[in-house]
Order: C-alpha cells, then sequence, then structure tokens
C-alpha cells in the first residue's frame, strides 16, 4: 500500500513539533511533508531531517501562495495548526492577519488547485479557546456553538475566527476545526511575559500538554468519516482542569520561590476579559482521536522534571523582595493604572474604582473551582434540526432567517440581526460553530464589535454569556 503524505505547517511550534515527532513514529505508514520558514532556528533544528525517514521540507511562507501551492501539491492530507500567536498577535495584528488568515486562504486555495483537491484532501485547522472571550464563572462551561465574543484587544482571536470561517464556508468536504486550549508545554519559563498578569486568578483552565496536542493532531489522518465537517473543543480533558491561581502556586512551589503572596499583590492581575474555560463537550473530540492521555498531574511532572537544579536553588535562596521587584515591572496592569490607559483598565478591571476596590490576599478568597457541569448540552447540532429549528435558533439570537427550505447545514441560508444587517451563512457556521452577524462581529478592521453590552440589547443568547 503506498504511504499517504501528510503536510504540516507549523512543525516549529509546540503543537506541531510534537505533530511532526508522531508523524516520524508512523514513517512505516506515511511520508511527511513541512512547509517552514527558511529562518536560521529553522534550518538548524529541521534541516538535519530533510529527505531522511520520509521527510520532505518545503521551505517558504504560509502567506506566499506560490510557495503553498507547492507544499500542497501531490499531498493527501493537510494538518494546519502554524500560526502567530499570542502575545505577539496582539502586538502586531497586521501581521497577525497576514499570517493566521492569509496563509489559511493560500492552503484552502492551493487544495482546491489540485485536481479532485476540494473532494478528496482533508484540511485540520487549529483554533482556538480564544473565540470564546472571557468565560469567567458563571459561564466556564464552553460548548461548541456557545455564541464567539472574543475578549477586548484580543486581535489574535479574531485572526483565529475569520480564518476558522474561511475553513468551515470553504466548500472542501473533508475539513475539521479544532479549537485548542492552552497547550501547557514543560519549558514553562519561556511563557514568562506581561500576558500572564492579563488572566484573572480565578480563570479556569482545562489545559493540554504538548504530547496530547500534538498526538491529536495527527490522530485525525485516520478519522471516521463522521469526524469531517465539525468544529471541536480540543483538551486534555476533565483531569486536567485547574484554576489558574492553583496552577501558578504549585508552580512556584516546584521551584523553590515559595507563597504567591510573598511574590505578587492581587491587584496585580486582571478581573476580567480573558479567555479559557471548562470544556463540557471536549469528550466528542476525544470519542474520534483518543488524546486523552496526559493528566494535570502527568503534565505538572513534565514541568517538574524539566526544571534544572540551578533554577531550583535559585528560587530558594533569591530574596522574594527582588522576585516581586521583577515580577512588578511585567505587571502590565499596573503600567494601566499608572499611564491612565482606560481603555485596558475599563477592559480588564470594568472600570479603575474595580481596580481600587480589589483587596489585598487577606480579603476576600478566590473563588474555587468547585462548581459542576451542568447536565447535558445545550447546543443543537445543525444537522440534528429541521427548517423549524432554524428558525427557532435565528429567533434565539435576535433575528430572522427567510429560508423556504433546509436539507444541509452547509447550504448558505440568508439572515438578518435584531440589528438589522442582512447576511449570507451556512448553519454549519451559525448554529455549529457560534457565529452570527459578521457586522456585529469584531473584526481586525473594525473593533465595534467588541461593544457586547450594546449588540446583546438585539442578541437575546449573546446577553445570557455576558
Amino acid at each position: 500500500m503506498a504511504k499517504r503524505t501528510i503536510l504540516l505547517t507549523g512543525a516549529s511550534g509546540s503543537m506541531g513539533g510534537e505533530a511532526f515527532l508522531e508523524l516520524q513514529r508512523r514513517s512505516d505508514s506515511v511520508k511527511t511533508r513541512l512547509l517552514l520558514r527558511p529562518s536560521k532556528v529553522n534550518k538548524k533544528q529541521f534541516a538535519p531531517y530533510d529527505g531522511k525517514n520520509g521527510v520532505e521540507i518545503v521551505w517558504g511562507d504560509l502567506t506566499n501562495e506560490n510557495d503553498v501551492k507547492r507544499a500542497v501539491e501531490g499531498v493527501d492530507v493537510v494538518l494546519h495548526p502554524a500560526a502567530m500567536i499570542s502575545p505577539e498577535a496582539d502586538r502586531y495584528p497586521a501581521a497577525a492577519r497576514k499570517i493566521n488568515v492569509g496563509g489559511t486562504l493560500n492552503i484552502i486555495a492551493a487544495i482546491k488547485a489540485q485536481p479532485g483537491g476540494a473532494e478528496n484532501i482533508p484540511l485540520v485547522y487549529v483554533g482556538s479557546v480564544a473565540q470564546y472571550g472571557d468565560r469567567l464563572p458563571p459561564h466556564e462551561w464552553i460548548n461548541v456553538g456557545d455564541p464567539l465574543k472574543p475578549s477586548v484587544h484580543d486581535y489574535y482571536a479574531l485572526t483565529k475566527m475569520e480564518a476558522e470561517t474561511a475553513v468551515i464556508e470553504s466548500g472542501l468536504k473533508y475539513w475539521a476545526s479544532m479549537r485548542q486550549t492552552f497547550i501547557a508545554i514543560p519549558n514553562t519559563l519561556s511563557l514568562l511575559d506581561p500576558i500572564l498578569f492579563h488572566q484573572p486568578l480565578d480563570q479556569r483552565i482545562e489545559l493540554i500538554t504538548s504530547r496530547d496536542a500534538g498526538y491529536g493532531l495527527v490522530q485525525t489522518i485516520d478519522a471516521p468519516e463522521e469526524f469531517w465537517g465539525n468544529v471541536y473543543n480540543m483538551s486534555g480533558g476533565p483531569s486536567c482542569r485547574v484554576t489558574y491561581i492553583d496552577y501558578m502556586e504549585t508552580v512556584f512551589s516546584m521551584l523553590g520561590l515559595g507563597n504567591h503572596t510573598q511574590l505578587f499583590d492581587r491587584n496585580w492581575f486582571a478581573l476580567q476579559n480573558f479567555h479559557c474555560g471548562y470544556y463540557q463537550d471536549s469528550h466528542v473530540l476525544d470519542s474520534h482521536l483518543g488524546h486523552f492521555r496526559d493528566s494535570l498531574e502527568d503534565q505538572l511532572k513534565q514541568l517538574n522534571d524539566s526544571f534544572p537544579r540551578w533554577m531550583r536553588l535559585g528560587g530558594s535562596i533569591c530574596p522574594k523582595p527582588l522576585i516581586k521587584a521583577y515580577m512588578k515591572r511585567m505587571a502590565e496592569p499596573l503600567q494601566w493604572i499608572h499611564e491612565g490607559d482606560d481603555a485596558y483598565v475599563d477592559a480588564f478591571f470594568g472600570s479603575r474604582a474595580a481596580w481600587e476596590a480589589i483587596p489585598s490576599w487577606d480579603g476576600a478568597p478566590i473563588k474555587g473551582a468547585g462548581s459542576e457541569a451542568p447536565a447535558g448540552s445545550p447546543v443543537v447540532r445543525p444537522e440534528d434540526t429541521d427548517l423549524a429549528g432554524v428558525m427557532a435558533f435565528a429567533a434565539a439570537r435576535g433575528g430572522t432567517c427567510t429560508a423556504q427550505s433546509y436539507a444541509d447545514p452547509t447550504q448558505k441560508l440568508n439572515w438578518t440581526c435584531g440589528a438589522g444587517h442582512r447576511f449570507e451563512a451556512s448553519p454549519n457556521l451559525l448554529m455549529g460553530a457560534g457565529y452570527w452577524c459578521p457586522t456585529c462581529t469584531p473584526s481586525v478592521e473594525d473593533t465595534s464589535g467588541w461593544s457586547y453590552p450594546s449588540h446583546s440589547v438585539h442578541d437575546p443568547l449573546l446577553a445570557s454569556f455576558l
């Protein structure tokens, strides 16, 4: 039997890197093609693999349509985790859109340019939990199909939504999107960045290890027919749930840094407007891929094993005031307060007064993770409904649908939102993936959609998630 050729983008990233290793383990049945930027780092890391063990490297760029065409030519499956991610994507939104959206559009076009490509070449896109936006209690339980409301100033999420929309509405027969949660890599210290303080301390997180993320991605190449044409939530499952403050406290303890109250003040951390939550339906993807392997304890062990001895020693003997001073310089929310940046203060705290009211560590306790998952799922899949169900969905979002018939969830129908904007979209996109009116939805080019309270006036379903 001829080996299938699998194109993998983003092999230099955490998920893509583990996917590459997993593909190497399967080299007896697949050939691996990588599309990689010819950077010095990539050349050093991957050039030794080129031409060996079934590996072919196309040195090029996702934003160059000719490079992408060369990479897609003759492949059997495309796995596409490559992206510019946060925090860099939020600092350079135009570049992020060029890579995340433009690169995805180039891949779709290249697949369609192949003989029979739209009917035969599967595309697996990797989305993000960031698309759901702020999901603090009581809205911490997330299902595919929930209204998407990316957090204010989260340009990364906007680019992932735009790219995912293109995939869902691409007309490809075989596509899937997996909305990836936080990938907890062993080298956690590489994530030291002001974005650490953008997260509320009671943020719920259902993480995944990079090992399981890469494994799950590769598992899609053998997924059953019913897997395709759907959006999924990807995580490590219920055993990987933790609150942000508990996770931080555990990591600090491993490093010998002591209690978090000695290292940070409570008002350095945002009160709202980040992302992450508990996936109520993550088991659906696992039923296809079987990627629930590592637990939170496994991830913490990976992390603990990765710390060199000098780091533990330094953490235990370094004066706590010195560590606190270093962290304070990184605490971006304090800069917003000091500089009077109301756009960020209001987004992440609600108001300056709300920030001023944050108690000390001795004040009201941080909310724990004791909530239970609701029974069942409120999401109605488009393939499980009829015309009356489509009409009911439109009404639930405060709008209407003018369709006279409904037979196929990929069929583009005409809709009107509660604000009177008309648009065309498939039930797959709206009912199956949580999208709604493109005019009311924020984008990199028009961020007015971030005014969720004003939009919720004519969108009851959105209002129920605010």
